[in-house]
């Protein structure tokens, strides 16, 4: 009893076989649409954000708003209470 009962034999499997894996190497292979670039993308210091560089900026006009706001709110109180 032959062990492959098909008329095309194990030869003509394998020769479909390689040309179905070319194939799909050939997909495989090919380069599809790279990944945007985003600036953050690219650091390697995941904690970066926290950098003394960058807060001092925005710590800056943290405190320089809070002291307007104070400035005009003692105003504000003083104007209120006379």
């Amino acid at each position: 009893m032959p062990a492959d009962s098909d008329r095309g034999g194990i030869a003509a499997k394998e020769t479909i076989v390689r040309r179905l894996l070319q194939r799909a190497a050939g997909r495989a292979g090919r380069s599809q649409r790279p990944a945007p670039e985003v600036p953050y993308g690219r650091e390697n210091d995941p904690n970066l954000e926290f950098d003394e560089r960058q807060m001092g900026t925005e710590l800056g006009w943290l405190l320089g708003a809070l002291s307007v706001f104070l400035v005009v709110h003692a105003v504000w109180t003083r104007l209120g209470a006379s």
